[in-house]
């Protein structure tokens, strides 16, 4: 058998081989992590609840304004999310108002924000809506009058 060095290579390569087919074998019980290394498969996609409650509702509008506040504000209010119906898919929406004051902290004007929420989770910050804004029941957010750059 000239020119056939199996029995070389093959010494050496069992281990390796070995090895990959214990983990193909302990994979194959769980088919959702054979989806991903199948070659041309796709995964199925999470299914979303639109209408889950934004439980730390407060604490993802905070964050997503810590980036974006220019100005100090004050007469911060805040009203609990409700179930509305957004392009025909139930979603939870708040609205958001305070007064916004320049940098020798003088008040400028009113704002009124709309949140909208999907599958619990902050999606978009919009201008208010006093359709959807008006009557709801409000309350103090301190939280965000600590925003904004620093006072002078």
């Amino acid at each position: 058998m000239r020119g056939f060095k199996l029995h070389r290579f093959g010494t050496l390569a069992w281990p390796g081989l070995v090895l990959i087919a214990g983990l193909l074998a302990g994979c194959s019980g769980d088919s959702k992590v054979l989806d991903y290394i199948t070659p041309g498969k796709v995964p199925d996609t999470p299914v979303l609840e639109p209408g889950l409650f934004p439980a730390n509702y407060k604490t993802e509008i905070v964050d997503y304004l810590r980036g974006t506040m220019t100005t100090r504000v004050r007469d911060a209010y805040i009203a609990q999310p409700v179930l509305k119906t957004m392009d025909k898919v139930p979603q939870y929406v708040t609205c958001v108002r305070y007064t916004s004051l320049d940098s020798k902290n003088q008040p400028v004007g009113s704002e009124t924000k709309l949140a909208i929420f999907l599958g619990g989770r902050l999606m978009q910050y919009l201008p208010g809506d006093p359709q959807v804004c008006g009557g709801l029941a409000y309350q103090r957010f301190p939280e965000l009058e600590s925003l904004g750059p620093p006072r002078t």
